[in-house]
């Protein structure tokens, strides 16, 4: 790849500054947020609209930016880098990210007009259910059922670990449509909150990714037009191909929060005073500054990589962003560990920018992918052949 394709125009460079801006605003709210987790999603997502960062890749004739997985992992990284808080993402997420990249690849024009418009203009936020209470990793094991009578579809269900539930407003959800088992049989559907026959439930408390809920979705015989299905069965690997968006954003997230990590430390060693001199004159300080950035560095290289070789600019190859985030997600958790070393004891209070950022990556190793998962998409890439993990 021609290295002149990191290099940002002067469209990017201004999307960047609008996410740093976004990330600024909210950056002295982090720390409540974090403590009470509880965050005023919809004056956030409010002002992501106004601020220019909503929508990212959206198409303009539904009211979006129209722009590339390349520009919403930069917008990612930057507010994040500013709030210091995976809050600022986690906006970002509710307009741009997996729910609206399903709606977009699923060729269903009446649901992306129906949807897309009002997600690009922030009044309303979009969620992925695909976690059940009994499937994480075994994704193609799941449960929930959608059975065609008619007209309609009728959903049977749960799903646990949802990002956004219940404040999110829309859940593009996976379903199993047929009793083929495994991939054969599912697609995908959506959902409003609010609509009968679904409840939403709040789901555990997180020790890290706060201030956003991570809740249930209970269907019990929900009703829904077809038009309503997104994709029918045999679709899942194309869903899969939104789903990595997901990898990208949570790769673009934790080098953002690397990087506020590593500010952070970066400032405290110039300030802080020990022996009669500011601690960054001690070697081991030194050295500590020289690895985060070195690793940072690393982290920027694949994740960017990962977003310029997506499909139509908007879908991530498997192989590239799995390789992105198994790396950011285990490499950022280290580099928030050493700008803690250089804080100190204060590196382990809460409310500094370090020890959340620290807490919130260690959640981004798990989400979206464990890192044993992806080390087994990337084996499967690279030899042609998946493990059978099944029992017999």
């Amino acid at each position: 790849m021609d290295a002149s394709a990191f290099e940002l125009s002067a469209q990017q460079r201004e999307l960047a500054e609008r996410a740093r801006a976004f990330g600024q605003k909210w950056a002295p709210h982090a720390t409540t947020i974090d403590r009470d987790d509880a965050a005023p999603l919809g004056e956030m997502v409010r002002d992501s609209v106004e601020m220019g960062v909503a929508g990212i890749t959206i198409p303009t004739e539904y009211g979006g930016q129209g722009l590339s997985a390349f520009e919403f992992s930069i917008a990612v990284e930057e507010s994040c880098r500013a709030m210091k808080s995976w809050m600022a993402g986690d906006v970002l997420f509710a307009t741009t990210c997996t729910g609206p990249s399903v709606l977009m690849i699923s060729g269903n024009e009446i649901a992306q007009k129906q949807y897309l418009p009002e997600i690009a203009a922030g009044r309303r936020t979009a969620a992925i259910a695909l976690s059940e209470p009994n499937h994480g990793s075994a994704v193609t094991d799941i449960e929930t059922t959608a059975r065609r009578e008619g007209d309609t579809l009728v959903i049977n269900g749960d799903k646990r670990f949802i990002t956004g539930c219940p404040e999110y407003d829309t859940y593009v959800t996976f379903v199993r449509l047929d009793d083929r088992p495994g991939a054969k049989g599912i697609g995908a559907v959506v959902v409003e909150k609010g609509t009968p026959g679904l409840e939403l439930g709040g789901g555990p408390e997180y020790m890290g990714s706060r201030g956003s809920p991570h809740g249930e979705l209970r269907f019990r015989d929900c009703r829904l037009p077809m038009s309503n299905l997104l994709m029918g069965e045999g679709s899942f690997p194309v869903l899969m191909q939104a789903f990595n968006m997901e990898r990208l954003y949570i790769a673009s997230l934790c080098l953002g929060l690397a990087e506020g990590a590593y500010d952070e430390a970066v400032a405290y060693g110039s300030e802080r005073h020990q022996f009669g001199k500011p601690i960054d004159e001690f070697q081991a300080v030194y050295h500590l500054i020289a690895e985060m950035w070195t690793q940072i560095e690393s982290v920027r290289y694949l994740t960017q990589r990962a977003a310029l070789t997506a499909d139509q600019g908007k879908f991530p190859k498997a192989l590239d962003v799995s390789v992105a985030k198994l790396h950011a997600a285990d490499t950022a958790r280290d580099v928030c560990w050493k700008a803690m070393q250089v804080l100190g004891g204060n590196g382990l209070v809460t409310g500094f920018p370090p020890e959340r950022c620290f807490r919130d990556v260690i959640v981004s190793s798990i989400a979206g992918g464990t890192i044993q998962v992806l080390k087994n998409t990337i084996a499967s890439q690279l030899l042609g052949k998946r493990l059978d993990q099944r029992a017999r």
